[in-house]
């Protein structure tokens, strides 16, 4: 079985014919060439069409094999990108220990044996190949853990000081659907999953504008955390956006399945692992939580319901609301004032 890999490699060398001589060979061995005359140009190109390999000479001009090398590795999306160096000179060790300091993954000395050259090439090309697809597994995964649990193990992977527990005081908002068991009794299951999705789709669209981090997506109910300084007016200006969003569909589609009821409270909470060594979640637990679970059970379709705590720290005076009286809350005594956000 064939597995060669074909790939767009970049040349760079000062001296053109050296470019043109290994255009010529490499386009007949079925590679796409970008050549590049300076340093400065090839830097401009990886910064516009990035190639899957690069063939760079050592010894250039203003700026040698070794600087470009380095600026390469400074630029986002480009760290994997293999880069061979080419030498006319002996190759020394102090050279070879440059190289890849540097960020270079290989040498190759002139005169060299074309047959060398394009093994070193093909065995760069399956090393970066390998690299794309942990990528793309990366990226896959990312899609199932929360944002909290990412930013925590891209920490600790890092060495960052991330603590991994802590209390905190956080805004937390429940987002829950409004008649969704009932309606999908009447609906297939590839039917009333599509509207689930359709659903949670646009509100995840609008947590990740307002910077918030969806803790949570459990059936037709969505966990919402947002911590900082602007943390109330940006869970209010969220919700207020989902209610927006989500009863406009109503009314165009004749959808029930549109609707959601809001719950926010603001509060302290402990961050922390929830799990054993071969599964953790990265979530918030505490009273904090409970009462916005409970608000959000309270609240009608398209009613965002707020605590005290959170009502007192609203800085935007655009965000109204109004009282609707005291409610009893499992998990208090007595009886707690509810507002509602004036839509």
């Amino acid at each position: 079985m064939n597995d060669r890999l074909f790939g767009k490699i970049l040349t760079v060398d000062d001296t053109p014919s050296n470019n043109e001589i290994l255009e010529a060979r490499l386009v007949s061995e079925g590679y796409e060439v970008i050549c590049a005359t300076s340093g400065a140009e090839a830097l401009e190109i990886v910064d516009v069409d990035p190639p899957d390999l690069i063939l760079l000479d050592v010894m250039m001009p203003e700026l040698d094999g070794y600087e470009v090398c380095r600026r390469i590795r400074k630029q986002q999306g480009l760290q994997h990108v293999p880069v061979i160096f080419i030498t006319a000179s002996e190759l020394l060790k102090e050279n070879v220990i440059e190289g890849l300091d540097a960020g270079g993954n290989d040498y190759i000395c002139r005169p060299f044996d074309h047959a060398e050259l394009f093994s070193r090439i093909q065995a760069n090309l399956r090393v970066k190949a390998l690299n794309d697809e942990l990528e793309k597994t990366k990226e896959e995964l990312l899609r199932y853990v929360s944002r909290s649990t990412r930013t925590l193990v891209e920490g600790l992977a890092s060495g960052e000081t991330t603590r991994a527990s802590r209390v905190a005081e956080v805004t937390v908002l429940f987002s829950d659907m409004r008649g969704f068991t009932e309606l999908s009794e009447s609906l297939s299951p590839d039917e009333a999953f599509a509207r689930l999705n359709l659903n949670l789709g646009k509100q995840i669209e609008i947590v990740e504008k307002y910077d918030g981090i969806i803790d949570k997506l459990r059936g037709d109910e969505v966990m919402v955390v947002f911590e900082g300084e602007n943390m109330v007016d940006s869970a209010l200006q969220c919700a207020r956006e989902i209610v927006a969003v989500l009863s406009s569909y109503a009314e165009q589609q004749e959808g029930k399945w549109a609707g959601v009821g809001i719950g926010i409270n603001t509060g302290e909470v402990f961050w922390g692992d929830l799990g054993t060594m071969s599964f953790k979640d990265h979530t918030v637990i505490g009273n904090t939580v409970n009462v916005a679970a409970r608000l959000c059970g309270l609240a009608h379709q398209f009613q965002i319901l707020l605590t005290e705590s959170t009502r007192v720290s609203i800085q935007d005076p655009k965000l109204r609301y109004r009282s609707i009286g005291a409610k009893l809350v499992k998990g208090f005594e007595r009886p707690i004032e509810i507002f509602e956000l004036i839509l």
